[in-house]
């Protein structure tokens, strides 16, 4: 049962590679989290988003390993370096470029797809690693609640990200972003009335 849970992970992180490179880096969509990150610095400085996930990703497992519980860092630890490296694996895979007026359907299939693997990630207890240790640290040591720190947090990458991609990316961005709320959750309660 554990093996199939890896390969359910896997599977979902591979997923999102693809719709990192697919759709969200080169529509510039910048919808927070690390591969937020990740757009915003490869665009200043045009280092591979693979290294620079992969770089933030091992920071934020070091600092979850001292200061949060070692069962929340062990569910971190196979994202931290299986995603980057999925990323890597799938970067050379030509992405969809329709014309502007087709942007919508690719921002609707983006969102679609980020909502589904996180909510898998999630369902299966393990995390994306990244930034999203942040709200973990500023919960246990500062009493803030996660959710109030992940919007704060992912509202200060997408606007930084509307700052150097424009207005228009943004509320691509902005659709991406609720969609992928809506569905985690929609995700997350439909498997627990499967297991209910």
């Amino acid at each position: 049962m554990k093996i199939r849970k890896y390969i359910y992970l896997v599977i979902a992180l591979f997923f999102a590679a693809l719709n990192f490179n697919i759709i969200l880096k080169p529509l510039k969509l910048v919808v927070g989290g690390t591969q937020g990150v990740a757009l915003i610095i490869n665009h200043l400085i045009n280092i591979r988003p693979s290294l620079i996930i992969l770089i933030i990703n091992i920071i934020m497992l070091i600092l979850s390993f001292i200061f949060l519980r070692h069962e929340t860092t062990y569910g971190t630890i196979i994202a931290t370096f299986i995603y980057p490296l999925l990323v890597r694996l799938t970067s050379n895979i030509p992405s969809l470029n329709f014309n502007n007026t087709f942007n919508i359907i690719l921002v609707i299939i983006a969102g679609i797809v980020c909502g589904i693997t996180g909510g898998i990630i999630y369902k299966l207890g393990f995390s994306n690693g990244g930034i999203s240790i942040i709200p973990l640290l500023t919960n246990k040591y500062f009493h803030i609640k996660i959710y109030i720190t992940t919007f704060i947090m992912n509202l200060i990458i997408v606007i930084l990200g509307c700052f150097y991609f424009g207005i228009i990316k943004t509320i691509y961005s902005i659709i991406v972003i609720i969609l992928q709320s809506f569905l985690i959750k929609k995700v997350l309660k439909i498997s627990k009335k499967i297991h209910n």
